[in-house]
């Protein structure tokens, strides 16, 4: 039939340009735009919370079709979220809550690929204190070492304490100074919980002041104290920039899907057989023991859930009511990581 349409637009020039620009725009369909040079700020990434963009870089997920995937680490002197806002980085390596916070200062991000499920931390309980707070309903009272009131630490303090049916005024947080100044708080008393990020909870527990009290590396500890999933470890971009640029959100969404899927079909060997040096470290038993612990942070597929979303928005908006403004079906999408999935099922 095409060959047909070009016999007789020979025999008539006019037609020719219109089916010329006909043929290209059914290209450009078939062939989709490919970014050239993406450029991906990651916040740490030598922790290990971060370990999925290496293992993606590593596995060849980001150079695939030819695209360069520059990966910067977080800096001192611009805010994350003015380099995404001005263009400087296509997209940031973050927690999921950075978006609700963003929103409701009037910058519109949007996680474009969700990684991580679980807060991959373990609350601790002075081992002075445990007989005395055996479920959440008992945290009226308590004292939370957990950092700042927008860290992701004092969140978490705040989901358990809400999730015990109680206020965030019935309990008072500190700062945190470092490990071993919060050995010594618990030590001496003066708090009864420490929030603690892998692997610093094997730390509090070496130093024999406290004692596991909610493991919320793994999907199953996080179901049982929250009720749901808790969205940590995401991929952002600017609504508009995803827009505008759909191509540069597939590529990266595409790249972390297929990285999500090799950690969750491969052992903790295998995944720290690919690892470099420069982030392994040089002893490799060390490194294996803590990445055993942040894997089940990863087990999802790279959607976003909305309840798990929706249910941490509520715990921000507990904390802060300035979120009250934010709508929580803006600060994700899944339909990058949905293309993904059908791309490489």
């Amino acid at each position: 039939m095409l060959k047909g349409q070009i016999v007789r637009c020979m025999k008539h020039p006019r037609l020719l340009l219109p089916l010329v620009l006909l043929l290209c725009a059914a290209a450009l369909r078939a062939e989709p735009v490919k970014p050239g040079r993406i450029v991906l700020l990651v916040d740490e990434i030598k922790q290990i919370r971060s370990f999925p963009v290496v293992l993606a870089e590593r596995l060849g997920y980001f150079k695939a079709d030819g695209v360069v995937v520059t990966v910067m680490n977080i800096r001192d002197d611009a805010t994350t979220a003015d380099m995404l806002m001005d263009g400087r980085v296509d997209a940031v390596m973050a927690y999921y809550h950075h978006t609700v916070v963003n929103q409701s200062e009037g910058r519109n991000f949007e996680t474009i690929v969700a990684l991580g499920m679980t807060p991959g931390a373990k609350v601790l309980v002075a081992n002075q204190a445990k007989d005395k707070f055996k479920s959440t309903a008992d945290l009226k009272g308590s004292r939370f070492i957990s950092g700042g009131a927008g860290s992701s630490k004092t969140t978490l303090a705040n989901y358990l304490v809400l999730a015990g049916g109680l206020k965030l005024s019935d309990y008072t947080r500190t700062g945190t100074d470092g490990r071993e100044k919060n050995v010594v708080t618990l030590r001496e008393g003066k708090a009864d919980f420490v929030v603690a990020p892998v692997p610093d909870g094997d730390f509090y527990e070496g130093e024999g002041v406290a004692t596991v009290w909610a493991d919320l590396t793994t999907v199953e500890g996080t179901r049982k104290y929250f009720g749901a999933l808790f969205p940590s470890a995401s991929v952002y971009m600017t609504t508009e920039r995803a827009n505008a640029h759909p191509e540069i959100a597939q590529h990266l969404a595409s790249a972390f899907v297929r990285t999500l899927r090799f950690i969750n079909t491969h052992t903790p060997e295998e995944i720290a057989a690919v690892m470099p040096d420069e982030i392994a470290g040089k002893d490799r038993a060390a490194y294996l023991k803590i990445l055993r612990q942040e894997i089940p942070m990863f087990a999802t597929d790279g959607r976003m859930p909305p309840d798990a979303a929706e249910k941490e928005w509520r715990v921000l908006t507990a904390a802060n009511p300035k979120y009250q403004a934010v709508k929580v079906g803006q600060t994700y999408t899944n339909v990058f990581a949905d293309e993904a999935l059908r791309r490489f099922p």
